[in-house]
């Protein structure tokens, strides 16, 4: 029989002193640009880009053919794109073209797309018309083509939206006409434009256009992927514009981004398309590139968790994609329900996600926010590049990068948050585990409940050890009962009978207490504390202690039980007790 026991050691938890918080509010660099409808949407968007505009484009808001071309043109002629019905115009388009002061409109499409009625609406209202359209949207897109002397065109398949919604801005800005193709043949009225033309540019796929459409083009260069999402990812790498913010569109219609190519445009952005609900790996792996961002359209269009997920995209730290201000909901979409709510000192409630230690995080949750965040696992990330294993001058060096200011010990404070970094002194004194709480938030609830924390307390130290143990490929380790009620059993003898050992005043071992509760072993041992205030100032301190260390990470042991009970001198006492059948 193998008997393991570790050394105790004392370590008390700082308590930290913070303010009452009436309501969380997230700082976030993303806005939105919507009205009720597409056609309002067009309109707030116009607003965003001209106090007045003496010229406004008008396109199809039912249908994409005649409108995709028309973001260089808008451009060119210093005009907002707004929208309207095909049979009538929308009041919305009416009340901004007034409040722009407009007096001259470019119509995009034939009668066919937009009909003559709304060009006597559009007169009606003083406005000076211009039709470019032809027989059908190849046609329409040449004209407008002609408009703009470029060396260039760019190609795009006019039987779907996305690819050249995704180019428009880089267009629009390089006075770029757009024409359009059918996959496999090239329209002629879009090769008498391409035939004038030095080179051209294709956006697409081969299966979207086609290597015998490209043998048919001057000196071509083509920019495609898999879907539209990562063709508008390589159009935006290969043809950048700048890089201080970008705007974000559903890659599912077509209007907001038609509507704001050309803002877009104006701010030397790109336009990132995105799910409703999602944002792509393709695209995702853009989105660091800007400090902001502006979605098009309301939250029918794209979705809150896609924003929370732009937020997130500009924060220093994440815990697989959630962040410290980011919604409770926000938290359940992207991880899931928790596997466990506990009750904490604090006043919020931890959420807890351990079906993986591999990816153990506790996530501080009040009034729908997420406030706290704590992980000794690697399932977090900082875009500094910290992570866990660093010794303590790297971590220091990447801290003072981000503007991180030391407080004391191992505490920074930045951004707003308090932030805890935690060491293994015996592993090289290396980054083990990070805490993180919004300054701003009350720690201590003087009413907490003591018999629901520590409960909570005791689950949470099975956790973090199991994590830990999952860092070094160790197999976790199960809960057991039994031990759980020796341990339980112990920490209250130690605060009822005022002592501190692992042996009680009768003299029996924690061994021999097992052998009473009827566990037989091979081997067991036990860790014992007092005094710290939460479960990570716990688990921290036995890290911190060989004896305590060694327990946790033995390969030996199979099942654990812990036990947390409050009163006595030290105010809170902790026994682990491991065994293996």
């Amino acid at each position: 029989m193998i008997k393991k026991v570790g050394i105790t050691l004392l370590l008390f938890s700082l308590v930290f002193s913070l303010i009452q918080m009436d309501q969380a509010k997230a700082d976030t660099s993303v806005d939105r640009i919507f009205g009720e409808s597409r056609y309002d949407t067009a309109g707030m968007i116009s607003l965003r880009g001209w106090d007045q505009a003496e010229t406004v484009v008008i396109a199809s808001g039912e249908t994409f053919p005649d409108a995709l071309a028309g973001g260089p043109l808008a451009y060119q002629l210093d005009a907002p794109i707004l929208l309207t019905y095909k049979h009538r115009l929308p009041a919305e388009t009416r009340k901004f073209i007034n409040i722009l002061e407009a007096k001259q409109v470019y119509i995009l499409g034939g009668v066919g797309a937009i009909d003559l009625y709304v060009e006597k609406q559009l007169k009606d209202l003083g406005l000076e018309i211009t039709r470019i359209g032809g027989d059908d949207r190849f046609q329409t897109a040449a004209k407008i083509a002609d408009y703009l002397p470029s060396d260039q065109a760019i190609v795009a398949n006019g039987r779907n939206f996305p690819d050249a919604l995704a180019v428009a801005p880089y267009a629009a800005k390089n006075g770029i006409p757009i024409v359009l193709t059918e996959s496999t043949d090239l329209p002629e009225s879009t090769k008498e434009i391409t035939d004038e033309k030095e080179d051209t540019i294709i956006v697409g796929g081969k299966s979207v256009i086609s290597s015998r459409v490209a043998t048919d083009l001057p000196s071509s260069i083509r920019y495609g992927g898999a879907d539209r999402y990562e063709t508008a990812k390589n159009i935006i790498e290969g043809l950048p514009l700048g890089k201080e913010t970008a705007y974000v569109a559903t890659g599912g219609n077509f209007a907001d981004a038609l509507a704001g190519s050309v803002l877009a445009a104006k701010d030397n952005a790109p336009i990132l398309l995105v799910k409703k609900d999602d944002i792509p790996p393709s695209i995702e792996s853009l989105v660091n590139s800007y400090p902001s961002f502006s979605i098009f359209g309301g939250k029918n269009a794209i979705s809150y968790k896609v924003e929370e997920q732009l937020v997130g995209s500009t924060e220093e730290f994440q815990f697989q994609g959630v962040h410290v201000d980011a919604t409770e909901a926000f938290l359940r979409s992207v991880l899931g329900e928790p596997d466990r709510i506990d009750e904490s000192r604090f006043n919020f409630d931890w959420y807890v996600y351990n079906e993986d230690p591999k990816t153990y995080i506790q996530f501080g949750v009040f009034h729908g926010i997420v406030v706290a965040m704590y992980s000794n696992s690697d399932s977090w990330t900082s875009q500094s590049g910290l992570k866990l294993g660093m010794n303590k001058p790297e971590v220091r060096s990447l801290m003072d990068q981000i503007g991180a200011e030391y407080d004391q010990g191992s505490d920074y404070v930045y951004d707003e948050k308090l932030i805890r970094l935690y060491y293994d002194q015996n592993d090289g004194d290396t980054l083990t585990g990070i805490f993180m709480v919004r300054q701003d938030f009350t720690m201590t609830n003087p009413d907490f409940n003591k018999e629901n924390v520590r409960i909570s307390m005791e689950k949470q130290l099975l956790d973090q050890g199991n994590a830990l143990r999952a860092r070094h490929f160790l197999e976790p380790l199960e809960e057991d009962s039994r031990a759980r009620e020796v341990a339980r059993a112990h920490s209250k003898d130690m605060a009822i009978r005022n002592f501190f050992s692992h042996d009680n005043p009768d003299g029996l071992t924690p061994f021999q207490r097992m052998e009473q509760a009827g566990i037989s072993y091979s081997s067991a041992g036990e860790n014992i504390a007092a005094g710290q205030l939460n479960a990570i100032a716990v688990h921290d301190a036995w890290v911190n202690s060989p004896g305590h260390r060694k327990n946790i990470l033995s390969p030996l042991y199979e099942k654990l039980g812990v036990g947390t009970y409050y009163g006595g001198e030290y105010g809170v006492y902790y026994t682990q007790d491991f065994y293996t059948p």
